[in-house]
């Protein structure tokens, strides 16, 4: 008996080899190289990526005012509305081009009125005598016309430049008759004519 104890002691003691955790390991091992390669493999395709260039931020609309300023320009607006409707009539001195173009954008408004004459010298220059009414509907088309980004320059620009003379003649009124015991001017005078004073006068 003595023996077959000794014999135990000797089997418990023997190590002995586990095929299965062996096989185990190994597998784990090939999993972890093959980890560490598809790793490689995708640090080495990022570095070959060009890096994308971000974004730029959307620019502002060309030509578009800032805010401040498109207020201004809709309050000027307004107080040349306000100084028209206060106008008996207004003398205009243009070309007969100016003339009808101004026609052409203004006559489908609702305050305007054809002048009951219109005076042309040999020059092509005419002289016509237009209501407060008629200046209004002339400014208010004239304004949307030079803000009107779907029209021609060239429109825009003539649209414009007859607005500011028409401007220009309401204001130099407005400040004759502001200041105290100022004489109000005889008749309000737009001018449209830019050529240069003959030689001599």
């Amino acid at each position: 008996m003595h023996s077959e104890l000794q014999a135990l002691r000797d089997d418990v003691r023997q190590p002995k080899t586990d095929h299965g955790n062996t096989r185990l390991l190994a597998e784990f091992a090939s999993l972890r190289a093959a980890v560490e390669g598809w790793r490689a493999e995708a640090a080495a395709f990022r570095a070959d990526k060009p890096t994308e260039a971000a974004e730029p931020e959307p620019a502002a609309a060309a030509g578009q005012p800032p805010a401040q300023q498109a207020d201004t320009e809709a309050d000027d607006f307004e107080q040349l509305l306000t100084q028209a409707a206060g106008t008996a009539y207004a003398e205009i001195t243009c070309h007969r081009d100016h003339w009808d173009f101004l026609i052409a954008q203004s006559s489908s408004g609702q305050h305007f009125r054809l002048p009951g004459a219109v005076d042309e010298s040999d020059d092509g220059l005419i002289t016509a005598d237009i209501s407060g009414r008629t200046l209004i509907a002339a400014l208010d088309a004239l304004w949307k016309t030079q803000h009107d980004a779907a029209a021609d320059p060239g429109t825009r620009h003539l649209a414009a430049i007859i607005y500011q003379r028409i401007g220009q003649a309401l204001n130099a009124v407005a400040n004759d008759t502001t200041a105290c015991h100022a004489p109000r001017p005889d008749v309000t005078r737009i001018i449209i004519d830019d050529r240069p004073p003959a030689q001599g006068s």
